[in-house]
């Protein structure tokens, strides 16, 4: 892109799908969801009362795309698969999981809540960072 030269938007738009795709999963029953409902006390009628899914869709993309996108001009033209990953677990534990840990601490969040965001966190960052270091 003509303001971006160095960013493969392509890359940021498929880091920001595997993103969402990777938190479907992760707060699906299949892995995490069960656990995130009770440590947050929600039900499923507390979903069907919410937003609808379509509009949280759209969310989750819009955001995870500003998120790979931001790390995209931290992931120098020159990476690999191997440092772009490492590049996106540094992101995710340096700065979204201590981030968290902070609001974990002042909002009084258990210990297994924090785990299972920052677990998402550092898992799809890491995906992230593997895409975009691979993808230039």
């Amino acid at each position: 892109m003509f303001f971006f030269p160095t960013i493969n938007f392509w890359a940021v738009l498929l880091a920001a799908f595997v993103k969402v795709i990777i938190g479907s999963f992760w707060y699906s029953p299949l892995i995490q969801g069960k656990r995130w409902m009770r440590e947050c006390g929600f039900t499923e009628a507390d979903f069907r009362k919410g937003h609808p899914i379509w509009v949280m869709a759209l969310l989750s993309i819009s955001f995870a795309f500003v998120g790979a996108f931001a790390m995209a001009f931290f992931i120098p033209p020159h990476s690999n698969v191997l440092s772009g990953a490492a590049m996106g677990a540094v992101v995710s534990i340096a700065w979204i999981s201590a981030s968290k840990a902070n609001t974990t601490i002042y909002e009084n969040y258990s210990r297994k809540l924090y785990l299972i965001h920052a677990g998402y966190d550092v898992f799809s960052y890491t995906a992230m960072g593997a895409i975009l270091g691979a993808w230039h």
